[in-house]
C-alpha cells in the first residue's frame, strides 16, 4: 500500500516539489538560525585568551595608583605586578569617522603578554602608536601610515609604527572587563595620558584565591579576580551571546515552521480529497484504517526527509548572507555543526507528520462507501464545533483583556492579558470557515453586479470549500498577523518616542550625544567645555546606567539616571504628578514605574550599580513617563566616580537657544565623537534606531509569508487538478483560455485577501495590547500604522496573482476533450 502511494505520489510531481519547497523554506530559517549562532559562538572562541594572569585587581569605579601597583608586587607568591592603562582615544578612519567609541580605546604597550605584534613594531617613542588589526583595517591603516587620533578634544596626528592582535585576559563586561583596545602608545606617553592603572595583572608561584583575597586586603574596595576565573567568564560570555542570538533567531525560524506546516496541511487535506477514490479502492481489497493511516504519515515522512535535506542546504547557504548583514564590519567564522543539521531534518521530518496526521485520520476514518464520493464532504457537525470552540475563544480572548486593562498593573497581569490576545487569535483561525461566506457575500454582490465572468467564477470558487479556503488562508493570516503586530508596536513605540522626548526635554534645549553609539560615553570634560561656550547660561550631563533597585515588594533592574538638581526644571522639564523635583531629597520616579512596582513618595530605595557601593535613598517625586525613558532620577553627587564621568548626554541652554546651538555646533564641528543636535534631533535618532531594529524583524516575518503564498500556489495548482472536469466544460462551451487564467488569478486573489484581512485585525489587536504590556500604556494610545498596512495588503494581492501564475497557466493550457473524459 505504502508502495502504491510513493507511486502516485512520483506521478504527481508537481504537488510534491510544492509540498518540499513548504518543508524547505522553514527549515532552510531554521538551520540558517543555527548556523549564525554557531558562527558567531564559534568566532568568538576562537578569538585568543591570555591564561597567563595569575590575579588581576582593578579598582572599584577609580584607578590603581603606583603605590598600590608597588605593594600589590610585594605580596607573598607574587613574581610580578604590571600595571594596565586606558583611556579615551578615539580613532579616526581615512572617511573622517570614528572607528570605535573612544572609551577605554587607549593603552599602553606592555609587557603583559596582551598584545602579539602583527607587523611593524612596538611604540617605542613619544607619538608613535601602534594599531590593533581590526581596527586598522576598518580604518584603512597599516604600519608607516599616519593616524588622526582623537585626544582630549582635540585631533592629533600620530605615525603608525606596529599592527597587533590583541589577548584579553577576560570578558568584555562584569567587575573587571578587558575590552579591546584600538590604540597603543609607549608607556610613558600613555602614563601622561591616562594617569593611574586601569587594573594590575599579578603574576604568581602561590595560590590564586589565597593571593586574591590577600589583594584585596593590601588594596581597600579593589576587586580581585584569579585569571582562571576571567578565563571562565569570558567563555560564559561567547556561550551567553550565542545563546541570546539564537533565542533571538529561533522564533522566526518557530514561525516559519508553524506557517508551513499549515501549508503542509491543507496540502495533504487536499490531496485527500482527491484521492478519496483511491482510498476506496484499497480499503475495499482489505486495507485496514491503522495501514492507511501509517502508510500517509511514512508518505509524509518521505517528503519530510527529502524537503529537510533541500531546506538544510538552503539555509547553510543563507548562513554567510545573514551574518553579513548581521554583522557587516566584523569577520566571522562560517561554521555548520552537525546539530544544526539534525536540527534541520528532525523540523522537517517531524512538522510534516504532525501536518499530515489529520489528513492520514481523516482519510483512515472514513467508511469504503463515503469514500466513494467525488467531491469531498466535510460533516456539518465539524465546523460547527470548530466555529462555536474559536467563537468562545474570542470572548475569552476579549474578556481577559478588558480585565487587564489597568496600564500600572504588574507584568504577571499583562502576561496574562498578551496571552489572552492570543487566545483570540487561535479563536480567529479557528471560525475562519463559518466566515467565508459572510466575508465573501458583499464581494459577491458586488462581482455579481459589476463584475465580468471570471470575477463572478473565481469568487464561487473561492466559497465552494470554506473549510480550504480558510486553511490555505491561515497561513496569509498568521504572516500578516506578525506584521500588524510588530507594525502596531514600531508605530505605537514611536509615538512613544516623540511624546516622551517631546515632554521632558524643552524645544529651548540644545542636546550633545556620543556620536559612536553604543555604550559610548562623552567626558567630564566635554560638559566643562560646554559651559564656557558664550551664550550658555546653564549645562548639565545626564549619565544613563542600570541599577538594580531594592524597594519595599521586592528587587528589580532599572534604568536610572544621575542628574544635577538645577537641570530638573530647567534643560530637563518632567511632568511631576506628586512631590517633588528635588533630587537633593531623593529620588524621582516615573508614574508607570511606581505603579508597576507599588512604591509611593517616602518610600525607603535602595540603588546598586556595581561595583560600588548601595545608594540608600527614598521616594521624593513622581513624574509623568513611559517605560521607554529613564525611570529614575536621582543626584549626581550620589553617583559613584565611575557612572558620575561616564556622561551619555549633554543638556545646555540659553538666553537665546539658536544661538547657543549654533555656537555649541561650531564649537565641536571637528569633533567625530560629538553629535550636537537638538529635541526634535532626538527624537528624528531614537525613531530611526527603533525602524532600523522592526526593518529586520519584518525581512525575518516576510520567510514565512513566502511560504504562506506558495501555499495558495499549491493549493491552487490542487484546486486545479481537482477542477479537471469543470474547467473541461468551461473550455467546451467556448470559455477562453484568457478566461480561465482570469478566473484562477480572481479566485488566489480572494484567498489571499482574505487570509490579509484577518491577519491585519488580530494583529492590530494584538499589537495593542502588547504595546501596552511592553511600555505600559493605555489600550487607546496604540498608534495603528495604515501605512504599513497598505503596502502589506498592496503586497499580499501582488503576491497572489505571482502565486497563480502557474495553476492559472495550467488550467488555460487544458484539453477540453481530455478535461471532460477525465475520471
Amino acid at each position: 500500500m505504502l508502495k502504491a502511494l510513493l507511486r502516485d505520489l512520483a506521478v504527481h510531481k508537481g504537488r510534491a516539489v510544492l509540498t518540499l519547497l513548504a518543508i524547505a523554506l522553514g527549515v532552510a530559517a531554521t538551520v540558517a538560525s543555527m548556523v549564525v549562532s554557531d558562527s558567531v559562538a564559534a568566532t568568538l572562541s576562537e578569538r585568543p585568551t591570555r591564561s597567563d594572569a595569575g590575579v588581576v585587581v582593578a579598582g572599584r569605579g577609580a584607578p590603581v595608583d603606583e603605590q598600590a601597583r608597588t605593594g600589590l608586587g610585594a605580596l607573598p607568591g607574587v613574581t610580578a605586578a604590571t600595571g594596565v592603562r586606558a583611556g579615551r582615544a578615539g580613532l579616526i578612519g581615512t572617511d573622517g569617522k570614528l572607528v570605535t567609541a573612544p572609551d577605554k580605546a587607549g593603552t599602553g604597550f606592555d609587557g603583559t603578554g596582551r598584545f602579539s605584534l602583527v607587523n611593524g613594531r612596538i611604540p617605542a617613542h613619544n607619538g608613535e602608536i601602534a594599531l590593533e588589526s581590526t581596527a586598522a583595517k576598518k580604518a584603512g591603516l597599516s604600519a608607516g601610515a599616519t593616524a588622526r587620533v582623537l585626544l582630549n578634544g582635540e585631533t592629533a596626528r600620530l605615525p603608525v609604527v606596529g599592527v597587533y592582535d590583541y589577548r584579553p585576559v577576560g570578558p568584555a563586561s562584569g567587575p573587571i572587563t578587558d575590552p579591546v583596545p584600538a590604540v597603543a602608545f609607549d608607556g610613558a606617553t600613555a602614563a601622561t595620558l591616562f594617569g593611574g592603572y586601569e587594573r594590575v595583572e599579578l603574576t604568581t608561584n602561590g595560590d590564586p584565591l589565597a593571593i586574591a583575597d590577600a589583594a584585596r586586603r593590601a588594596v581597600p574596595g579593589a576587586a580581585a579576580v584569579s585569571g582562571a576565573e576571567l578565563s571562565a567568564a569570558a567563555k560564559d560570555e561567547v556561550e551567553g551571546t550565542a545563546s541570546d542570538l539564537r533565542e533571538m533567531l529561533l522564533p522566526f525560524a518557530a514561525i516559519a515552521l508553524l506557517v508551513g506546516m499549515f501549508v503542509i496541511s491543507n496540502t495533504f487535506t487536499v490531496l485527500g480529497a482527491q484521492r478519496v477514490r483511491q482510498f476506496a479502492l484499497l480499503r475495499a481489497v482489505g486495507a485496514r484504517r491503522g495501514q492507511l493511516r501509517r502508510s500517509i504519515l511514512a508518505e509524509a515522512a518521505v517528503l519530510g526527509l527529502a524537503g529537510g535535506t533541500l531546506g538544510t542546504a538552503i539555509g547553510a547557504g543563507l548562513g554567510p548572507l545573514v551574518l553579513s548583514v548581521m554583522r557587516p564590519d566584523e569577520e566571522t567564522s562560517y561554521t555548520v555543526t552537525p546539530l544544526a543539521i539534525l536540527t534541520g531534518y528532525a523540523a522537517a521530518v517531524v512538522v510534516t507528520v504532525l501536518a499530515a496526521g489529520g489528513a492520514a485520520r481523516r482519510a483512515a476514518a472514513a467508511p469504503p462507501v463515503a469514500a466513494l464520493r467525488i467531491d469531498p464532504v466535510v460533516p456539518g457537525r465539524v465546523l460547527l464545533n470548530r466555529s462555536l470552540t474559536g467563537a468562545g475563544l474570542i470572548v475569552a480572548s476579549i474578556v481577559t483583556v478588558i480585565v487587564t486593562g489597568d496600564p500600572g498593573a504588574g507584568n504577571t497581569i499583562r502576561i496574562i492579558g498578551l496571552c489572552g490576545a492570543v487566545v483570540g487569535v487561535i479563536g480567529v483561525v479557528l471560525v475562519a470557515p463559518a466566515l467565508v461566506a459572510p466575508v465573501l457575500a458583499p464581494v459577491r454582490a458586488v462581482v455579481t453586479r459589476f463584475g465580468g465572468p471570471s470575477a463572478r467564477i473565481g469568487v464561487r470558487g473561492a466559497g465552494r470549500d470554506p473549510r480550504r479556503t480558510a486553511s490555505t488562508a491561515t497561513a496569509i493570516t498568521v504572516g500578516l498577523a506578525l506584521i500588524g503586530a510588530f507594525g502596531t508596536i514600531s508605530a505605537s513605540l514611536s509615538g512613544l518616542i516623540g511624546s516622551t522626548t517631546k515632554a521632558n526635554i524643552p524645544v529651548s534645549t540644545t542636546v550633545l550625544q556620543p556620536a559612536a553609539g553604543g555604550g559610548s560615553a562623552l567626558a567630564p570634560s566635554d560638559l566643562d567645555s560646554v559651559k564656557r561656550i558664550p551664550g550658555v547660561d546653564f549645562a548639565a550631563g545626564s549619565r544613563d546606567s542600570l541599577a538594580v533597585v531594592r524597594y519595599p515588594g521586592g528587587e528589580t533592574q532599572r534604568k536610572s539616571a544621575a542628574i544635577e538638581p538645577e537641570a530638573l526644571g530647567t534643560v530637563l522639564t518632567p511632568k511631576i504628578t506628586a512631590g517633588s523635583a528635588d533630587v537633593r531629597r531623593g529620588v524621582m520616579i516615573s508614574q508607570n514605574e511606581a505603579d508597576l512596582l507599588g512604591v509611593k513618595l517616602g518610600d525607603p530605595l535602595t540603588l546598586t550599580i556595581e561595583p560600588a557601593p548601595p545608594i540608600s535613598t527614598v521616594v521624593t517625586g513622581v513624574y509623568a513617563a513611559t517605560e521607554f525613558s529613564a525611570s529614575l532620577y536621582y543626584d549626581v553627587a550620589l553617583a559613584p566616580p565611575a557612572v558620575r564621568d561616564h556622561l551619555t548626554a549633554i543638556y545646555a541652554t540659553g538666553h537665546d537657544p539658536a544661538a547657543v546651538k549654533r555656537a555649541l555646533a561650531g564649537a565641536f564641528g571637528q569633533r567625530p565623537d560629538v553629535g550636537v543636535t537638538d529635541r526634535d534631533g532626538v527624537v528624528a535618532q531614537n525613531v530611526e534606531t527603533q525602524a532600523i531594529g522592526f526593518s529586520m524583524l519584518y525581512a525575518m516575518v516576510a520567510v514565512a509569508i513566502v511560504i504562506a503564498v506558495l501555499g495558495v500556489t499549491t493549493t491552487l495548482a490542487l484546486s486545479v487538478m481537482e477542477r479537471t472536469r469543470e474547467i473541461g466544460v468551461l473550455r467546451a462551451i467556448g470559455a477562453r483560455r484568457r478566461l480561465v487564467r482570469a478566473t484562477i488569478l480572481a479566485e488566489s486573489v480572494v484567498i489571499s485577501v482574505f487570509g490579509a484581512l484577518l491577519g491585519v485585525v488580530s494583529g492590530a489587536a494584538v499589537g495593542t495590547v502588547l504595546q501596552r504590556a511592553m511600555f505600559g500604556q493605555p489600550l487607546s494610545a496604540a498608534v495603528i500604522p495604515f501605512d504599513v498596512i497598505g503596502i502589506a495588503l498592496a503586497g499580499v494581492v501582488a503576491a497572489a496573482l505571482a502565486a497563480a501564475l502557474w495553476p492559472a497557466q495550467r488550467a488555460a493550457s487544458a484539453d477540453p476533450l481530455a478535461a471532460v473524459n477525465a475520471a
